[in-house]
């Protein structure tokens, strides 16, 4: 997450997320489930703007970035980058409201959000935006919170929230998450990983996914993925890579399969889905390599197609 600030509003970039190992360990008390992710940070970015203003309205206006739109023209956008709504049903107006009711204060202020993430795609969008708004909202309201406080907000609000806060500080963008998601330790990589995103048509809702799951009675265990991240081997990394929910997508999408074949045969080392879908990634050797797959997969219109690589870090 990157920062812009001026005297009165403040600028953040808000990254996208993949999810190299998704486990899941148990049902909660809480109706949660207990899980491990080992989750990136990538270099796509939503942008959000927040501006205090002198009256106690929250206003929050929305759209997806005009390259983001274009990309999808070809083909039914709406279908492809999902719904987009800008009222209190967005996770960043409740965010907002929710400082503003822990904080007992009733400012004011403007919210602009300009996606490039595709929403309902298992990429961390909503979560990454609500992150940025808790954020912007200390910062421009000067309410000096610390971020274990604004951690216990996020948990309030989505299991991936958290990451998000802390994503900018991991130096590779890389974490482990456990509990819900909220007991987070940064993990290093010696390399920087190169992928392919495609969200195809038609999203997925992360709680009728969550419905049809089971868990497993033998789970796997996310060191073996985090131990091969320490090594530059990126056929070993994909080898390791993990996601329990894929099954029950697969139940609800016939993209998930088709889109995970496709970016085998276009040349990636492997291919899953990221979180609860329905967006699929493929993990690639370098740049040039992502380039690659990626203009095979524009070619077949399988959906939004973009590369990214993991961030959170100044490269040499």
């Amino acid at each position: 997450m990157f920062l812009e600030r001026s005297a009165d509003s403040v600028t953040v970039h808000a990254p996208a997320k993949l999810n190299l190992f998704l486990e899941l360990l148990g049902k909660r008390s809480d109706g949660f489930h207990e899980l491990e992710t080992i989750m990136t940070a990538i270099n796509v970015f939503d942008t959000l703007r927040f501006t205090a203003t002198e009256d106690s309205q929250l206003s929050l206006h929305c759209r997806f970035a005009a390259g983001t739109v274009a990309s999808a023209a070809r083909q039914d956008a709406d279908a492809l980058l999902g719904d987009l709504p800008s009222g209190p049903s967005n996770l960043v107006y409740r965010a907002v409201d929710l400082v503003r009711r822990t904080a007992g204060i009733e400012r004011g202020a403007k919210i602009e959000l300009v996606k490039r993430i595709p929403s309902a795609s298992g990429l961390g969008g909503a979560s990454s935006d609500a992150a940025a708004a808790l954020l912007a909202a200390d910062i421009v309201w000067k309410l000096g919170w610390s971020r274990d406080k604004l951690t216990e907000l996020a948990a309030q609000l989505g299991s991936d929230i958290p990451f998000f806060l802390h994503a900018g500080l991991f130096g590779s963008g890389l974490a482990l998450c456990r509990g819900r998601g909220e007991i987070i330790t940064p993990l290093a990589i010696p390399r920087r990983m190169h992928f392919v995103v495609v969200r195809p048509p038609g999203g997925l809702s992360t709680a009728d996914v969550f419905r049809r799951c089971t868990i497993p009675s033998q789970p796997l265990e996310a060191h073996d993925l985090s131990d091969s991240l320490k090594s530059r081997s990126m056929m070993e990394i994909g080898h390791r890579m993990h996601n329990r929910l894929t099954e029950p997508s697969r139940q609800l999408s016939t993209e998930i399969d088709r889109l995970t074949r496709c970016m085998m045969r276009a040349g990636a080392i492997s291919s899953q889905m990221s979180g609860s879908g329905s967006a699929c990634f493929a993990l690639c050797k370098d740049a040039r390599h992502a380039r690659g797959v990626a203009a095979k997969l524009k070619n077949q219109r399988v959906g939004v197609v973009f590369t990214a690589s993991n961030c959170g870090v100044h490269w040499n």
